[in-house]
């Protein structure tokens, strides 16, 4: 983040009941008659109690603590996860009171509606057709990442005479289809009023009518079945809608669980609800409710199973989640239901299927076990148990019942009928080589079917297919459908962001591709404002990866012990940017971008810190825990209450004003009618005003203040942007070509005047800042030696280049830089294309200097653009000299390279620059290592610029791992690299480090627990058996050299008439041969160990190398 640097709301942790003080309701009385009356398992009461809006918020919250207290909530798939998500989007809404039902549960797209209905939207021509979407639409590249996946998908159809027509719905991403088999997706449901799609049917006589359900994502509130006569591409609402259904009322969360077409009898449809099941002969033009068993109107079942008997068109199977012992079995078509036979030993919730291989069979999947009727449901027997408690998905193959599948958070699949279950893909897999395992679908199996014999499933990440029964997938990308929490955007670099999501972690935005950077829950993250390769990550609670190469290498950094809220705050300081802050209910601040941690102040709330925001000119930071701020004149120190006139709510969110650290805003996203949703101080918190104005009671999620001069207020909210400058007083859609989805978070990116979000469904998506559409975009800026922990040095000088988009005439680019001691402007001139560089350094400044510029650009019309205010610390110019615990006999006992031998014991740091030997550029080298200690990993820099600085071009030996996985013991290994043709001649320092069990990090300045670093002095000379003449204008390159015989030659780029010639050293010629062109050319010598001369002539240039054979 930039100069907002927060998270959207957080919820609070374990036993917050009793840390704050919240009121506990009594249980509703239905909901205990309820309990009562069903046989529901002690594990889901606080879901089942949260699913229930007439029931308290605290209600559910003491419900579930009390049942997790005696649960290993470190375990995947304990609910933990679950609960937390859900206390996160709930309470904010629901606090203080807990009260649930007093608002309807229509009532965000109401107040949508409403503002639509009294405002314009205004196109923006920097971009054309408003919003742009950012994806990731498809996995690209995966370093750090272990499960790996796009968005939870809730439903799925596959087209059985099409196999290139696929369908899917996204729990908040709407509707997708493909109609070329999964090579592309159009989303059609974006500007509909709710965003989740659970459930689809299609026509068997018209493939063209779809119905599905349009649903709140949060909490699965039906905004009514949708249907499409034209394949899915426009949609209108049917008649069976909440209006219709007098749904939707003060204590109802009605809800559509299937949909489901006859497969035979025309237009005949049910809808299996959250009030029972409803039947349609006419496509939901009218329909009727249908009793079943002992079930009345007033008391309604949960139907979330609809199957047809294969092929008799009367026999219709249904089941609910509130009765574990019995299905629902119609012999009517549907008109009327008796309940089956009971379910032996079930006390589970069940899934529902049935195969057209075994006509009269029903089958019945739950945590308890797989049941199998033989007669229509009259009389069930147990078949076997899988022993999965977190299950979601149960299939039977259409083709051969005795292939099961089962789906918890992996795949299992039966091939006896379900008597024996092997687990068949594997959630932790989808690392790089996920798309070639074939065993990876992504973790949490949500449903799944089989159609011809193919088995799938929908996942929170993928939706895969199996043609073999489970024993290999393939899965279906292209749908930008990422529920995302927050996101960092660059400063530097436009086109690089940090995000994080639910389920499919944190990802990476390049200009050109997503990197899938690591997994569980991502959360908030940061991109330092000049260095934008460094990034941090963080996941639930406040567990953060921090990578200092572009995303592709990572380690942990957090305070000790820390245990932050569900989203914890993560802010880079504007005036010292190696120095982060975060926060559990204390203020914790690194000087040196996560390494090291410092405690501050504690902020007395009694819970944690929620949300924060630092001010860019001042060391002002403002806290938040629900309705309680706090203000900090000094770094995070002390705090002091500014919240005193403020509403009793949930605060949301904070921004200040980057050009006035006096004016802060604060939002609410409350859900009620009290037109309290944001508002402004100008004194730093000694008074407020509320500036909701037109709003209305749209709850708002995020808030950011641009650096214009009109320093404009963007909010995010639960649907929508809303933009005002300071000075109006009434708010305007900013929502052009966005979807009708949640905005999480905003960000100002500056020198390209952009405004960058996340959403909840649908991804990343940015926009042009209101009025500068127009404006020159500077896209990139970095200096010579971009800052790191050693870098840049003092007495190095420091160009500043930028990269500027713009379509006019630019008047003037300059650099203008501060220091507490003096300023001065340079102007930048164009030396290619986009590409622009100060005519001149930065001063070179002495170290401890603190350095701080803007790039501004100029249009001939005088539209002005600037960057973010970059800063850099000048270093000393000295080299740094990490130690390392060697006492277990980590790291070196010998280094042998040519003339250096050097034998040592336990040094931590070893400075052996005074033992030096000569290498030669082109050649091959060996490096002999003793370690006293298995798993060691060896990496090896040389320092070629002699800036004593040790970087990733530099690497000679990359993480080269000497007895993997071995523990104690003396280790020899000998490890090849070779010296670049182009290496720098000269004396350079080579540092090899030793690392036990993990990578070297990128930093080599970096201290690990266990290892040695050692130094050492090598002089780069001209090669003895390199190139002897060359009229090549890319020197060719032969390798290896010296060669056991096998030469490879490349010529860098193809050539034609290629004549290769190999002689003795007494000139004889020993080989020749022709070509009509190429590039690479492989030669074999046969002869006798000796120094050989290798001439290559083509197109009026000729080569000699000087080759040796071993």
């Amino acid at each position: 983040m930039q100069n907002k640097n927060i998270y959207d709301i957080c919820a609070p942790r374990r036993l917050f009941v009793f840390l704050h003080s919240k009121p506990v309701f009594m249980k509703n009385l239905i909901l205990s008659l309820a309990i009562a009356t069903f046989n529901f398992s002690f594990s889901q009461q606080w879901k089942e109690m949260a699913n229930d809006i007439n029931i308290n918020l605290y209600d559910v919250v003491a419900e579930a603590e009390a049942y997790f207290q005696n649960i290993d909530i470190t375990k995947k798939g304990s609910g933990w996860k679950a609960y937390q998500r859900w206390l996160y989007e709930n309470e904010p809404k629901y606090y203080p009171s807990g009260v649930r039902n007093n608002v309807k549960s229509d009532f965000v797209s109401k107040e949508y509606k409403e503002f639509l209905s009294k405002s314009s939207v205004t196109n923006k021509s920097g971009f054309e057709n408003g919003w742009e979407e950012l994806g990731p639409y498809y996995i690209e590249e995966v370093t750090g990442h272990y499960a790996v996946g796009l968005g939870r998908i809730e439903s799925f159809y596959t087209d059985l005479n099409n196999e290139n027509r696929i369908f899917l719905g996204s729990r908040s991403g709407g509707f997708w289809k493909t109609l070329d088999g999964g090579e592309t997706w159009e989303n059609t449901t974006d500007f509909l009023f709710a965003s989740g799609v659970n459930t689809i049917a299609v026509s068997p006589e018209n493939p063209d009518r779809v119905l599905i359900n349009v649903r709140n994502s949060y909490n699965g509130t039906t905004h009514g079945i949708y249907e499409s006569l034209d394949g899915g591409d426009t949609w209108s609402i049917t008649n069976f809608n909440p209006d219709n259904l007098n749904w939707g009322g003060l204590g109802t969360n009605n809800r559509i669980y299937k949909i489901m077409y006859h497969p035979t009898i025309p237009n005949l449809v049910f809808a299996g609800t959250s009030e029972g099941l409803f039947r349609s002969n006419n496509n939901f033009e009218s329909f009727s409710f249908i009793p079943a068993g002992n079930n009345t109107w007033e008391y309604n079942q949960d139907f979330d199973y609809i199957e047809f008997h294969p092929t008799d068109e009367n026999i219709i199977y249904a089941s609910t989640f509130n009765n574990d012992s019995q299905i629902y079995i119609s012999n009517d078509a549907g008109q009327n239901f008796v309940q089956s036979g009971t379910i032996p030993g079930n006390n589970s919730n069940i899934q529902l299927s049935i195969s057209a291989a075994c006509e009269n069979c029903v089958f019945i999947g739950s945590s308890d076990g797989v049941w199998k009727s033989e007669d229509l449901g009259q009389s069930f027997t147990l078949a076997g148990n899988p022993n999965l408690a977190n299950y979601g998905a149960f299939a039977v193959s259409d083709t051969d019942p005795n292939y099961m599948l089962f789906g918890d958070i992996d795949t299992h699949m039966s091939n006896d009928g379900g008597q024996t279950w092997n687990q068949v893909t594997y959630w932790a897999t989808g690392n790089a080589n996920y798309d070639t395992t074939g065993q990876y679908v992504h973790a949490d199996i949500r449903g799944s079917r089989s159609y011809n014999g193919v088995f799938w499933v929908n996942t929170d990440g993928l939706l895969a297919k199996s043609n073999d029964n489970g024993l290999t997938w393939e899965f279906y990308e292209g749908q930008s459908i990422r529920e995302n929490y927050c996101l960092g955007a660059s400063q530097s670099n436009h086109y690089r962001t940090i995000t994080g999501s639910q389920d499919n972690g944190t990802s990476i935005k390049n200009e050109n591709n997503w990197i899938e950077f690591y997994g569980a829950d991502g959360m908030e993250g940061i991109i330092h404002p000049l260095n934008d390769d460094w990034m941090i990550g963080s996941l639930q609670f406040g567990g953060k990866r921090r990578t200092k190469d572009g995303g592709y290498n990572q380690d942990g950094v957090n305070p000790d012990n820390f245990n932050g809220d569900w989203v914890t705050p993560l802010m880079y300081d504007p005036n010292d940017q190696m120095s982060i802050y975060t926060m559990t209910n204390i203020l914790y601040r690194s000087d040196d971008f996560g390494s090291t941690w410092n405690t501050l102040g504690n902020s007395f709330f009694g819970g944690n810190i929620q949300n924060a925001a630092i001010a860019e000119n001042s060391s002002a930071i403002a806290i938040s825990n629900y309705n309680r701020l706090k203000i900090s004149y000094d770094g995070g120190m002390t705090f002091t209450e500014v919240s005193q006139s403020l509403p009793n709510q949930f605060i949301t969110d904070i921004a200040f004003d980057p050009k006035d650290d006096s004016t802060i805003i604060v939002t609410y996203g409350t859900y009620g009618n009290n037109n309290q949703k944001v508002y402004l101080s100008n004194n730093q918190g000694d008074t407020w005003q509320n500036i909701t104005h037109n709003l209305g009671n749209m709850p708002i999620r995020t808030v950011v203040i641009d650096h214009t001069e009109d320093s404009t207020i963007y909010l995010g909210a639960e649907i929508g942007v809303y933009k005002k400058t300071m000075s109006e007083d009434s708010w305007e859609l900013y929502n052009e070509n966005l979807p009708n989805t949640t905005v999480m978070e905003l960000e100002v990116v500056y020198g390209s005047n952009t405004l960058r979000g996340t959403t909840w469904g649908r991804g990343v998506w940015e926009y042009s800042l209101a009025g500068r559409e127009n404006y020159p975009s500077i896209r990139t800026t970095s200096i010579s030696n971009q800052p790191t922990d050693t870098q840049p040095k003092e007495g190095i000088d420091q160009f500043v280049s930028s990269t500027i988009d713009y379509d006019g005439n630019l008047n003037s680019v300059y650099v203008e830089w501060v220091t507490q001691s003096g300023s001065e402007i340079i102007q930048m001139s164009n030396s290619s294309d986009n590409i622009w560089k100060s005519d001149s350094a930065i001063p070179n400044f002495e170290a401890g200097t603190k350095v701080f510029f803007k790039v501004y650009a100029e249009s001939s019309s005088g539209l002005l653009s600037e960057t973010y205010k970059f800063m850099y610390e000048v270093r000393e110019n000295v080299l740094c000299t990490p130690s390392m615990n060697c006492d277990y006999n980590d790291g070196f006992q010998l280094f042998q390279l040519q003339d250096i031998d050097n034998s040592s014991a336990c040094e931590g740091y070893g400075d052996f620059t005074s033992l030096s030997t000569n290498l030669e550029q082109g050649n091959d080298y060996e490096l002999t290592v003793t370690t006293g200690y298995g798993d060691q990993y060896i990496k090896v820099w040389i320092d070629y610029n002699d800036d004593l600085d040790f970087t990733e071009d530099e690497v000679v030996i990359n993480n080269y791992i000497i007895a993997p996985g071995v523990a104690g013991g003396v280790y020899t290994e000998t490890i090849s690299f070779i010296i670049p043709e182009d290496a720098v001649l000269g004396q350079h320092i080579m540092r090899a480090k030793a690392n036990w069990a993990g990578d070297v990090p990128v930093d080599a300045c970096v201290e690990t627990t266990y290892g040695e670093t050692e130094d050492y002095s090598v002089v780069i000379v001209e090669s003895s058996l390199g190139i002897i003449e060359n009229t090549f204008p890319e020197n060719p390159i032969i390798y290896p050299n010296p060669t056991n015989g096998n030469v490879s030659i490349d010529l860098r780029k193809n050539y034609n008439n290629v004549i290769i010639q190999l002689n003795d050293i007494l000139g004889r010629k020993i080989i020749e041969q022709s070509y009509n062109q190429g590039r690479v050319f492989n030669l074999n010598i046969k002869e006798s160990p000796g120094i050989y001369f290798l001439t290559i002539v083509t197109e009026n240039k000729r080569v000699v190398f000087r080759l040796v054979k071993n």
